[in-house]
């Protein structure tokens, strides 16, 4: 009939924006100590010392850690775009314990196909779980996510 849709002419209401909830230093040591084991421990800090996003924690490779030059190397961020993020001390040698303990082949997190670890990375759900976890085991009432550690308060 070639008529203009007429939802498309009518103005919608603008979405309130909300302040995102930040965590305390303090905070964030009792979310990290409250973490059921090291994988989950490891995620977590790593999540927070590098601001990755949770998909890009997913894909990181025992590769992308260069501990001379002491950083990340991320691939395929958001917009496809490679960088690199700096890698703290404190990170390295909880990666050092993590990996003499996972000894992980390709991805620093792997994942797991029908129950068995394999060289795949591990889904998006579980560092979110994780959080999760560690929120209610350490008592934090506030609304977490990942994506929440990547803007904590100095």
């Amino acid at each position: 009939m070639k008529r203009r849709y007429l939802l498309d002419e009518i103005p919608q209401p603008k979405r309130p924006r909300k302040l995102p909830v930040i965590l305390s230093p303090e905070e964030v040591a009792q979310l990290i100590e409250a973490a059921r084991n090291l994988f989950h421990r490891t995620m977590l800090m790593t999540l927070y010392s590098t601001g990755v996003r949770r998909a890009e924690l997913c894909r990181l490779r025992v590769t992308d850690i260069d501990s001379p030059r002491m950083m990340v190397h991320i691939r395929n961020g958001k917009g496809g775009h490679d960088r690199d993020v700096p890698l703290s001390a404190t990170l390295l040698e909880t990666l050092r314990v993590y990996w003499r303990w996972m000894k992980p082949k390709t991805y620093l997190f792997p994942g797991t196909v029908k129950n068995w670890r394999a060289d795949v990375p591990v889904t998006t759900c579980v560092p979110w779980d994780a959080c999760q976890q560690a929120a209610k085991r350490a008592g934090i009432t506030k609304h977490l996510s990942p994506h929440t550690l990547r803007s904590v308060s100095a």
